[in-house]
């Protein structure tokens, strides 16, 4: 399991008195998390452990960060060196936290609730007992070199399909008209790497690769009502007016996901960030590609 040093902001987390002396050692679970005026609903676990007087770790649904703070002034911290593993795929509340902590400035501790909060944020924990026992934590805690996965090339050379599937009389034959192209990219955990090619009259072409359950080229039809009206919303969207990527590059590990439609791709790594046409527009299309992996899967 690899991990990567970020670095981080400069963050308000507790104040220098009496009451510190009991933070250290202790455990916190996010009980409420609001965000530029959204509240998160808590789908997990995200467990704030203050380790020692200059470190801490915060445990994810996924992954787990670690890091080391040093008390600056009267209710300030500096924190830095935070590291993270990087398997696929924490929740979006996990993630939420995690951007939340940039954005912190002050904290409301006593015993048995601490907030941490800022112009914007709030972040609500709950004092956490831990059940079961550390089991490798020495490792967990190791910080290595990021060594980037590269994704293989994206395969559209739809002539190079030479395992169609008959379904409902589907031929390899290349459809006429305009398609749209779905692809994943592979990651640091067990994330599927695959590419769908589909047509409005419900062809769908398929290419497996890293990781995917469904691996090599494969030709599937769909029924082309359904498949026609995602066209339809393509154009009703704009979608030729929507930016070229959409991230947020202190996310940690996650799937690429890469739309294409008229020559144009748009890469969206992080989702919330994206405009909500723009996410509709790939739920719908990634409802279509979960009905042709069911297909497939079933072979």
């Amino acid at each position: 399991m690899k991990t990567t040093l970020l670095s981080i902001l400069v963050l308000t987390l507790i104040s220098c008195d009496a009451t510190t002396k009991e933070f250290i050692g202790s455990s916190w679970v996010v009980s409420e998390l609001t965000d530029n005026d959204t509240k998160f609903s808590v789908t997990n676990d995200v467990i704030l452990t203050i380790k020692s007087a200059t470190e801490f770790t915060l445990k994810l649904d996924k992954n787990n960060c670690f890091g080391t703070y040093s008390i600056v002034g009267n209710g300030n911290i500096q924190l830095s060196n935070l590291g993270c593993t990087e398997m696929c795929c924490d929740s979006e509340f996990s993630m939420a936290v995690t951007r939340a902590l940039y954005k912190v400035s002050k904290i409301k501790f006593d015993k048995e609730y601490a907030t941490l909060s800022g112009d914007t944020v709030k972040i609500k924990f709950k004092k956490y007992e831990m059940v079961a026992t550390k089991v490798g934590m020495e490792n967990n805690d190791k910080i290595f070199v990021k060594e980037k996965k590269v994704p293989t090339k994206e395969t559209t050379d739809i002539v190079l399909i030479t395992t169609p599937i008959d379904n409902q009389g589907t031929t390899a034959s290349v459809p006429k008209g305009e398609s749209i192209t779905l692809y994943k990219s592979p990651c640091k955990g067990n994330c599927e790497e695959f590419t769908m090619i589909m047509y409005a009259d419900g062809t769908v072409y398929y290419t497996g690769r890293f990781n995917a359950a469904v691996q090599g080229k494969h030709v599937v039809k769909l029924t082309a009502d359904k498949s026609a009206s995602i066209f339809k919303q393509f154009e009703e969207a704009n979608f030729m007016n929507f930016q070229d990527k959409y991230d947020d590059e202190r996310i940690m590990d996650i799937q690429n996901t890469d739309l294409t439609y008229k020559g144009k791709k748009i890469n969206i790594r992080y989702q919330p960030n994206a405009p909500e046409s723009l996410k509709e527009l790939l739920a719908k299309v990634e409802e279509r590609a979960i009905e042709v992996l069911k297909y497939l899967k079933k072979k």
